[in-house]
């Protein structure tokens, strides 16, 4: 008889063994360890989805409250342009109102200088402001149209040497520019 030491029993080659679960110390073959992860996977996976959901009701709202705050803007721009518009529509229906017969030349024309004046006040403000440049002012294609080619004694080549029509912007956008003659190169 040949004297044989106990060894454990054999449980598989590293072949045949399952693969262990490093968090819990058991094989991944076992059923109330997997479906627990898989259970949190799902709860996760849950989880992100609500979020994503969330994130893009989110966006939708501050899209929709963009445009209602855009909305709200431009018709409080009008409400005040039309605001400081209608002294100006009441200074021309006090002109119209007059009996032409006994207006003269010179107080229509005053009529007429008020009402411009009252239109120039109500457009300075809100912003809007004339471009005149003077004659000898440098010529800039941002503020100005050149439409034609003037020379005029004492004005330096490159610069206006007439307005045509004065221009006008809102705030630093132009909205039309002046229209201007600009002496030539010598």
């Amino acid at each position: 008889m040949d004297h044989e030491t106990p060894t454990e029993p054999e449980t598989g080659t590293d072949e045949t063994r399952e693969p262990m679960n490093d968090e819990t110390g058991t094989p991944y073959g076992d059923d109330a360890d997997s479906m627990q992860v898989i259970e949190k996977l799902m709860a996760e996976r849950d989880d992100a989805i609500a979020a994503k959901l969330r994130s893009q009701a989110d966006f939708a709202n501050f899209q929709r409250r963009s445009i209602e705050n855009e909305a709200r803007a431009r018709t409080g721009g009008l409400v005040q342009l039309t605001r400081s518009l209608m002294p100006v529509l009441d200074h021309f229906d006090l002109a119209l109102a007059q009996d032409l017969s006994k207006v003269t030349v010179e107080q229509m024309a005053k009529s007429i200088e008020m009402t411009r004046a009252e239109l120039q006040k109500a457009l300075e403000q809100n912003g809007i402001s004339r471009i005149e440049p003077a004659v000898g002012a440098p010529f800039d294609p941002m503020q100005h149209d050149a439409v034609m080619k003037q020379p005029v004694e004492g004005v330096a080549p490159g610069c206006v040497s007439m307005r045509f029509q004065t221009g006008w912007k809102l705030g630093e956008s132009v909205l039309r520019p002046a229209k201007v003659a600009v002496a030539p190169e010598a």
